[in-house]
């Protein structure tokens, strides 16, 4: 097709323009993301916590193109959101990102010695500015593949444009019902977009279990973040609820007094609020929420789970309970990246995600978004005679696919097998928070989630 000849040339030489540089230091967004934060709010005294980890911004980091041979680089691109309202969260995934390449490259690279090169850019929170520049990577950086971004709201966006340009995109952090079936070219049959993260109909599901069987309420309300995310989230745990709904009432990013929004959620006194919550309009309203003398018990979505958050407000979010997606405790990720303080919300996914993209690559024998979407699947799940890979293993997971043995990922963020719709079904936790820190209180096995997704 004429329109991706320029593109296609790109690719096959490798995209040798500006390379990123390995920065190694530190699900649901404004208009419908799992998982991440909003365009316009900011998380108060956020700090990056990311070290040396460069600006962050549009201008891509150095890496050293070390003494391989094998071939012309290979452009791998990352979208997070290191500045705006959830960069509380998105230095760690870049760091994650960025990390997983230097392994890669480390191992001797893809494809016969040919290293990727990291094209990293921020979101910064806006759909808008995020396709602009996944377009720029696409005609300009030639990347075959896009890691990110964590919110659905801009994975909604991007979505079609991975689609359009055969780009893989596999997110870390989307986790809206929406993006199910999203990416699927028709003049191929290919599904160009896949997600680390889990399907948020799993987690609505425990946001109702612990209104059903832990706080064993008879009433509830729902409060959502006014973009898809929110809504389609609360709406699912509200279906699954046993008692009675009370409100479902959407809060918007704009404002700064929430005084109405917690009146419309309280109007009958229900026993708990499931909410689903960014920690920059979060802290607002459950700060007005404590002055307002409300009552009621709160569960939230894993959208809320900022430790600053938690640790700031203590006292008024002591007993509140958060329900998130479970992550392997690998003590090998943890090193590598420098301490469990590097690694934020979903930053296990995005490197996760650089794993499955390179071995799709060396499984599928090309650098093209088409072997990575045709063999990103069969790499990530167990089969009768295969060879595991995990954290830090990415040699060993080379050395098979180059002996004809089948590969199963078992990464930083657990078991990441791919369903048909390339995304995983994972086991999920209950945390409640005590004296500042979610700990958690419940495993919620994948045995339950049969026959109700």
């Amino acid at each position: 097709m004429p329109e991706h000849s320029r593109r296609d040339v790109l690719r096959g030489l490798g995209a040798t323009g500006t390379a990123g540089v390995v920065a190694l230091a530190g699900c649901s967004q404004q208009e419908g993301g799992g998982g991440d934060g909003g365009d316009t709010e900011t998380e108060t005294g956020t700090e990056m916590g990311n070290g040396d980890m460069g600006d962050g911004g549009d201008t891509e980091t150095e890496m050293d193109d070390g003494d391989m041979s094998g071939g012309e680089p290979i452009a791998l691109g990352s979208i997070f959101p290191v500045t705006g309202t959830n960069s509380a969260y998105g230095g760690g995934h870049q760091q994650a990102f960025n990390l997983a390449i230097e392994e890669i490259n480390g191992s001797g690279g893809v494809l016969g010695g040919r290293e990727i090169d990291p094209v990293n850019r921020d979101t910064e929170g806006s759909p808008s500015r995020a396709a602009q520049k996944f377009r720029t990577m696409i005609d300009q950086e030639g990347i075959v593949g896009l890691v990110g971004p964590y919110s659905s709201g801009i994975g909604t966006t991007l979505a079609p444009i991975a689609r359009d340009n055969m780009v893989m995109e596999v997110s870390n952090g989307n986790t809206s019902p929406a993006l199910a079936t999203a990416g699927v070219n028709e003049s191929n049959g290919v599904k160009y977009y896949g997600r680390t993260s889990p399907n948020d109909v799993q987690q609505a599901l425990v946001v109702a279990r612990v209104l059903n069987q832990t706080l064993e309420a008879e009433t509830a309300s729902f409060l959502f973040v006014d973009n898809p995310y929110g809504q389609g989230l609360a709406e699912a745990a509200s279906e699954a609820f046993d008692g009675e709904t009370l409100n479902m009432v959407g809060y918007s990013q704009q404002t700064s007094d929430y005084t109405s929004t917690l009146d419309s959620v309280f109007d009958g006194d229900p026993d708990a609020v499931g909410a689903v919550m960014y920690p920059g309009g979060g802290r607002t309203i459950l700060q007005q929420w404590n002055r307002g003398g409300y009552g009621g018990d709160w569960v939230a979505a894993e959208a809320i789970l900022s430790p600053e958050l938690l640790s700031d407000l203590s006292d008024i979010v002591e007993g509140m309970y958060i329900t998130s997606p479970q992550t392997a405790n690998s003590e090998t990720f943890q090193s590598n990246m420098g301490g469990t303080g590097n690694i934020t919300q979903f930053a296990p996914h995005a490197y996760d995600a650089t794993y499955l993209m390179g071995l799709a690559m060396e499984a599928g024998g090309e650098a093209s978004g088409t072997a990575i979407a045709e063999n990103v699947r069969s790499v990530s799940r167990a089969t009768d005679s295969d060879t595991t890979v995990s954290v830090s293993e990415f040699g060993a997971g080379k050395e098979a696919l180059g002996n004809g043995d089948a590969v199963n990922y078992d990464g930083a963020s657990g078991s990441v097998d791919l369903n048909e719709n390339l995304e995983p079904v994972v086991p999920y936790r209950i945390l409640q928070v005590q004296s500042g820190e979610a700990n958690v209180v419940e495993e919620v096995p994948l045995s339950y989630f049969e026959g109700r997704i």
